[in-house]
């Protein structure tokens, strides 16, 4: 089988689709449940200066991510202990910033409110687009050699990572949401989204034309994704979706 991030269209389309359809599945199964997702009381007194506080916590993961890409924290080749370690050492300044600024879990999507159910719905809608995506790739087959391999331990410590990776996301838009207005609050994490996997494909020396299309995609499903976490206030289902659409595409 060629390498799955190299095949055009026949990779960003159903990566596409896949993803739509877990967005789709998720608001239905709530809707059924009557689920009604609660709005934080929490508003800054000053918005636009938490936004700019935001701003310096991105740029703070961005340069902790590239210490540890030059072998500045811990050795974690061969150690999934030590690789989740590191991503919570890269994602902490969101944390640290919370807890500075005495912010509540709800300014990133994060609450207790109907947790087994958003976990259910994290599950089918994930197992929904891996599906997806593997039927319009015409390897139907292997949805049963995805769901295997994400349940193994060296699949399952990259969970840290990806989960943290849209907990970026939520804070950053919320942020733009409190001070601008729902088209920048989804276009901005969707850009720094998409440019954030360009270090990876240039060091693996991918072709011009897969990271111009995996940046669209990239964006493109950012945007979907967003859109549905706003609408859920919401974002522990799609850590799921995201980490079992991962191993499908092989990203680890």
């Amino acid at each position: 089988m060629e390498d799955i991030q190299q095949s055009e269209l026949r990779f960003y389309l159903p990566l596409i689709a896949g993803y739509l359809g877990a967005c789709l599945v998720t608001l239905l199964l709530l809707a059924f449940n009557k689920y009604e997702a609660r709005q934080s009381d929490y508003r800054p007194a000053k918005p636009w200066l938490e936004l700019v506080l935001s701003l310096i916590v991105v740029v703070a993961i961005f340069i902790i991510g590239r210490a540890y890409t030059a072998g500045f924290l811990i050795p974690s080749e061969l150690n999934p202990i030590a690789w989740m370690i590191n991503n919570l050492i890269i994602y902490s300044p969101i944390f640290i910033f919370l807890l500075l600024r005495k912010q509540p879990t709800e300014t990133l999507w994060l609450s207790k409110q109907a947790i087994l159910l958003k976990i259910f719905a994290g599950v089918l809608s994930s197992l929904v687009a891996v599906l997806i995506f593997t039927m319009l790739r015409g390897e139907a087959e292997r949805t049963f050699v995805v769901i295997r391999r994400a349940l193994t331990l060296e699949a399952l410590s990259n969970f840290v990572a990806v989960f943290l990776e849209g907990v970026a996301l939520a804070f950053l838009f919320i942020r733009l949401k409190w001070t601008t207005n729902l088209r920048v609050a989804l276009l901005v994490p969707a850009v720094l989204f998409a440019l954030g996997h360009l270090p990876g494909m240039l060091a693996e020396g991918d072709p011009w034309w897969h990271m111009v299309l995996m940046s669209t995609a990239t964006g493109l499903v950012t945007i979907i994704v967003l859109y549905t976490c706003y609408q859920i206030k919401d974002i522990l289902w799609i850590g799921i979706v995201h980490y079992l659409m991962d191993v499908a595409i092989s990203a680890f």
